[in-house]
């Protein structure tokens, strides 16, 4: 009880003496626009991120023409904030164990003590930059969190840099691409904006090329068991469509690729699209690949009444490298499932997930060739967890200009995490085995 207490006066003090501080959160605005383009009923391909700038202005302008007349003050709060374009952002986290590290945060890990952080956003024409300064008890340290240069030609864009990516419905996780790792060298192909075919509906493509950091590599080579230390190439290719506001579809596949020797177009489109017995020839004589593919799936009820605005249901299905069966055809071997219920009243809104990834035979995310597995820099670059997990969300207007949330994870039956603050001010992260940390940033 004492405790209950402790966390909620903490929450309205902080909100009663920081409302100066205005920033982005983690994730916020992301949750932001899923939650505006289901109250106002705009259909578009959500489920593949990350947003440049140029599309969130589109994305908004449709909220803009499909409010309807019930829209809340809340929503309202929440469109203007997005609009809101912050190019300095400082953070100050007090952490009080030896280090702490959280899912999707790009990797970045907290010392005991004082953390504090500077991110420079510069958005331009033909590029979007993130540098980032760091400074606690270890010195001063120097990173591009996210940077790369576009350009685009009617409706394609090609870029090339360090990308951040999400694909999937979830907001805690996804199976193939999040947040949860640094960002790494790549080619993005993808729309500009999403387009209209037929049938399809609003539709968008994306192809990667990149690298990871480096790992070692156990393989056969002319019949014989080597190792060699390199970067492994990650191919990735999805496609994501929305035929209407109420539903949305996605399929993606992405692909650790080494070669034995080098590597040839042919071993690429064997990598991306493959045939019956590519799994088992890639043990032996084929290029080295660690294969994951999902395949999720979103319906939206845009009610837009007095007491709801709207609820989601969706549902990401995920397995590992292929494996061919007795029928011909190729079948993802060890599923895994994520569910997600999303319902908004117009002030309160609660999202909750369940996902497991728990096999008999095969552990995700680890692979027997590719020893550290599908990870940039140690840290898996899709879903944060093994094992199950559910999640919880929830946020509710606090004054006129602020807006609370908490969230909370569970993983293997086990609390790992409980994190609330204001929107885009504060936050309180508690990992109960580990510390807490407690972050207070300033955007300009």
């Amino acid at each position: 009880m004492q405790q209950r207490l402790f966390i909620i006066g903490l929450w309205i003090w902080c909100n009663l003496f920081l409302l100066s501080f205005n920033s982005e959160g983690a994730d916020w605005r992301d949750e932001s626009i899923d939650r505006l383009t289901l109250a106002a009923g705009v259909s578009y391909p959500l489920n593949t991120g990350h947003f440049q700038s140029q599309e969130i202005a589109l994305i908004l302008q449709k909220i803009e023409e499909n409010k309807g007349r019930e829209w809340s003050q809340t929503l309202d709060l929440l469109l203007t904030k997005l609009k809101e374009t912050k190019q300095l952002e400082i953070s100050l986290s007090v952490v009080t164990d030896n280090s702490l590290s959280f899912p999707n945060s790009y990797g970045e890990s907290y010392r005991q003590g004082i953390n504090l952080s500077a991110d420079l956003k510069v958005y331009g024409k033909f590029y979007d930059l993130c540098p980032q300064l760091k400074l606690n008890r270890d010195g001063v340290t120097a990173n591009l969190k996210w940077g790369y240069l576009s350009y685009s030609k009617w409706n394609t864009i090609i870029q090339a840099g360090r990308i951040p990516h999400w694909w999937g419905p979830g907001h805690n996780g996804a199976w193939l691409l999040t947040t949860n790792a640094q960002t790494f060298d790549q080619i993005r192909l993808t729309n500009r904006q999403a387009v209209l075919l037929p049938c399809l509906g609003s539709s968008k493509l994306e192809f990667i090329l990149g690298k990871l950091s480096k790992q070692t590599i156990g393989y056969s080579n002319k019949g014989s068991y080597t190792t060699k230390t390199e970067k492994p190439q990650l191919i990735g290719l999805r496609f994501d469509c929305s035929p209407n506001k109420y539903m949305e579809f996605g399929a993606g596949e992405t692909c650790m690729l080494s070669g034995r020797e080098k590597l040839k177009l042919k071993d690429y489109l064997q990598a991306i699209f493959p045939g019956n017995d590519a799994t088992v020839q890639e043990t032996t004589n084929g290029p080295i690949t660690n294969r994951i593919a999902s395949i999720d799936t979103t319906f939206r009820l845009p009610i837009n009444h007095r007491w709801l605005k709207g609820a989601e249901i969706y549902w990401e299905y995920g397995g590992e490298d292929y494996n061919p069966t007795s029928l011909g055809f190729n079948f993802l071997s060890a599923p895994a499932n994520l569910f997600g219920l999303y319902l908004d009243t117009g002030k309160t809104d609660m999202r909750i997930e369940y996902a497991e990834d728990e096999d008999d035979c095969v552990l995700w995310y680890t692979h027997g060739q590719f020893k550290e597995g599908y990870r940039n820099k140690g840290k898996i670059i899709g879903h944060h967890m093994n094992g199950k997990s559910w999640y919880l969300r929830l946020t509710r207007p606090i004054t006129t200009e602020q807006i609370g949330f908490i969230e909370a994870e569970m993983v293997n039956n086990k609390l790992t995490g409980i994190e609330l603050g204001c929107l885009n001010t504060w936050r309180l992260k508690i990992q109960p085995d580990d510390g807490v940390s407690v972050d207070y940033e300033m955007g300009w």
